[in-house]
């Protein structure tokens, strides 16, 4: 007696790419649901090599952002104190005019002469200030106190 085993090849065939189909379906589904073409390493290893570079670099250019805010921060904070100073240096040059007229008597001239000291300070403290620790001004003179006499 023989032993005939029946099968149908047609039909297992059509299993195996029903399998192959269904697997490929799903990775289209996921890609379409997380509107990303690459979902793992293995869809396209490639492009996932270009897309960590690309990444990496966009990394590094918001870092040198950054840091152009904070030279851009840093100028304009410069600007500020140089305007002020700018205006302090003009009313220095007024009270050296004004202490000069011979109509001005001793307490005229020492009051003046106050102002101007005060000036001076006040432009040491501005041009020694720093801006997170970093000198606004590089090195600065100072013989002293930093503070001239008017007269």
């Amino acid at each position: 007696m023989a032993i005939r085993i029946s099968t149908n090849a047609g039909a297992e065939a059509a299993n195996y790419h029903l399998g192959v189909n269904s697997t490929n379906l799903e990775k289209s589904m996921a890609r379409l649901a997380s509107g990303s073409r690459i979902n793992r390493p293995s869809d396209d290893v490639g492009g996932l090599t270009v897309a960590m570079k690309l990444k990496a670099a966009v990394n590094r250019l918001s870092g040198a952002e950054l840091n152009i805010q904070n030279g851009i921060s840093f100028l304009e904070v410069q600007d500020g104190i140089l305007e002020s100073i700018g205006s302090i240096v003009d009313r220095m040059s007024e009270l050296k005019g004004l202490s000069r007229d011979v109509m001005k008597n001793s307490n005229d001239q020492a009051t003046y002469n106050r102002e101007f000291k005060d000036l001076q300070l006040q432009l040491k403290d501005m041009i020694s200030g720093t801006f997170n620790g970093v000198s606004l001004f590089a090195q600065f003179a100072a013989d002293g106190d930093g503070v001239a006499d008017n007269s």
